[in-house]
């Protein structure tokens, strides 16, 4: 069987985007090459590598990403596709070079050859995200949560979705109730539930999306605790959660702010991402007139996560 190797040439800002977007037209397999993964490894606190400055710059800025499609797509369309929806992305987003390359492959055993780039991580200090290929017996003192790249947005590699682990292990109580919104591939609600809460509601508009997560929470024996739904925040019943968090872009958690007071507990907490360091200022200035009280900011790279407390709503 022949397959189409598409490789585009990116930056860190838009990597998950275009691998969602490809995903989306039906790839199979998406390995990430991110210089900036490198350089994190080499400057670790107690790493064992090392690397001099020339090869260091030598890494350069571009992210590669790789995917394969099946002999059965038709190549025509999907250049235009791809083409397209890098256009729409470039609205939102910096996206490097842009750069689109083709290339025909043999059967040759790529699935295994994109493996070799996601292997077995600490998305924090307690919670490990481990690909179903790697079966290797983990400390039990860590949260471990099984979960495969490249079916929808948010397995982990992200900055923004390691924030959000983050402040939900931080923030999350026992038996608290969780509203995720914009799930992705479930990550967040499935590591909400590892940590104790009692339940969570999660949902996306995309119907990959939704497919992805449930078969991640089955995967990972939390689908009692969630529930499901495809749709937008109008679509979930009225009920006073203790988090509400969503991974998202700026643009959408301003225009989730004057509904959000409906979903919340007083002194609920409510935890945001996929903010660009650009938006920062503007979604806690938006958030504090709405009667939120700033908690704190996390940032990696290029991106924000805040944290607001819900009080008094004007």
């Amino acid at each position: 069987m022949k397959w189409t190797e598409v490789k585009i040439i990116t930056c860190g800002e838009a990597s998950e985007a275009v691998s969602e977007m490809l995903v989306s037209l039906g790839a199979k397999g998406v390995a990430i090459e991110d210089p900036d993964d490198i350089k994190a490894q080499i400057f670790k606190t107690g790493s064992l590598d090392y690397a001099d400055n020339d090869f260091i710059n030598n890494l350069g800025e571009d992210v590669i990403i790789k995917v394969y499609f099946s002999e059965d797509v038709n190549i025509d369309e999907l250049r235009k596709t791809i083409l397209q929806k890098i256009e729409n992305i470039k609205r939102f987003l910096d996206i490097g070079k842009g750069l689109v390359l083709y290339n025909d492959i043999d059967d040759k055993d790529w699935e295994n050859e994109w493996k070799k780039y996601y292997n077995t991580f600490n998305i924090t200090e307690n919670i490990i995200i481990q690909p179903s290929w790697d079966n290797d017996k983990l400390t039990e003192e860590k949260i471990v949560i099984k979960m495969d790249p490249g079916m929808a947005f948010g397995t982990g590699t992200h900055e923004t979705t390691k924030m959000c682990a983050e402040l939900i292990e931080k923030y999350l109580v026992e038996s608290n109730t969780v509203l995720d919104i914009g799930c992705g591939s479930g990550i967040l609600s499935i590591i909400a539930v590892k940590l104790g809460a009692s339940s969570i509601t999660a949902f996306d508009i995309d119907n990959t999306a939704i497919k992805v997560s449930k078969e991640n929470f089955m995967v990972n024996n939390v689908e009692k605790k969630i529930s499901l739904k495809c749709g937008i925040l109008e679509d979930i019943s009225a009920f006073e959660y203790n988090i509400v968090v969503a991974n998202v872009i700026a643009d959408v958690i301003i225009d989730l702010g004057k509904s959000l007071k409906s979903y919340l507990k007083k002194d609920g907490i409510v935890i945001v991402s996929g903010i660009i360091k650009e938006r920062q200022n503007d979604v806690i200035k938006i958030y504090n007139n709405l009667g939120f009280v700033f908690e704190e900011f996390l940032n990696m790279g290029e991106w924000v996560a805040i944290v607001f407390r819900c009080q008094d709503f004007l």
